[in-house]
């Protein structure tokens, strides 16, 4: 007859002890833990930015900007906040020179060209644990330019770029996270302008400035775009001026448009 294992005390107290351990580590953990902050991740973005410079054995200035958007997985633009440099036939202006293209060549600036910086780009973001994305990889119907888009993410971080044949400069490289006070701003405004990608038409916008019942913001489509400010009446948004310079401060005082939402404006000839 087969004798039943005896279960010894010691190892039972043994396994207890390090279960209790093991959820006290987790509790402490779980108190202790803060989340990376926004200038954290906005600093790993930029190192990810230095590390490509160097993938591609270029250097440029890191440019802080606003000027990006995210496609997310429902199509969604999320706005970006963080930094880029830009590629060109000439090492000036905080540009970073790449290949033996000159400006007075500009043709030869074409998809070509362009494939050794993608295939670098590319390897460089994989190995750094970055997903590519299919969404921001995105083409418009009315892309009079050409252009080549792609993106990167890597969690909270997203990097994207844009190269486009024949001009100078021709490549612009980004890293950053979304702009949460952008984002709320814009959902106020979504009456006006959709936060939704639409293919056949892609364009971008930002509120500067909300100050109730107006609020000043930008918009831009591929080769086009303006300044704008809107006014809220009966819960409604709407368009009262746009325009590609300086307001007129008659237009304004017509308007009874506030000065902190105009900024500025210039005098009419008496």
């Amino acid at each position: 007859m087969a004798r039943k294992k005896r279960i010894r005390l010691p190892h039972v107290l043994l396994s207890l002890l390090f279960l209790l351990l093991l959820i006290g580590g987790a509790v402490f953990f779980a108190k202790t833990y803060t989340p990376p902050t926004k200038e954290q991740y906005l600093e790993r973005s930029s190192r990810y930015l230095e590390g490509l410079q160097e993938e591609l054995g270029v250097t440029g200035t890191l440019q802080e900007t606003t000027y990006w958007d995210w496609i997310d997985k429902d199509g969604t633009l999320l706005p970006l906040t963080g930094k880029q440099f830009l590629l060109g036939t000439v090492d000036t202006n905080g540009i970073g020179k790449y290949g033996n293209v000159h400006s007075n060549n500009l043709t030869k600036i074409n998809k070509k060209f362009f494939t050794p910086i993608t295939v670098t780009m590319t390897e460089y973001f994989t190995k750094s644990k970055f997903i590519p994305s299919e969404k921001n990889a995105r083409s418009t119907m009315k892309d009079e330019l050409n252009e080549v888009f792609g993106g990167f993410e890597r969690n909270t971080i997203k990097c994207l770029f844009r190269l486009t044949p024949q001009s100078d400069p021709y490549g612009y490289f980004f890293c950053g996270i979304v702009d949460e006070l952008q984002r709320t701003r814009q959902k106020q405004l979504s009456s006006l302008f959709s936060t939704r990608y639409n293919p056949k038409k892609y364009y971008s916008f930002r509120v500067d400035t909300i100050d109730p019942p107006y609020a000043r913001g930008s918009y831009s489509e591929i080769i086009e775009g303006y300044v704008f400010i809107a006014k809220k009446t009966d819960d409604s948004w709407k368009l009262i001026w746009k325009g590609n310079e300086i307001a007129s401060c008659n237009e304004m005082e017509k308007l009874d448009i506030p000065k902190s939402i105009y900024q500025d404006c210039y005098k009419d000839a008496p």
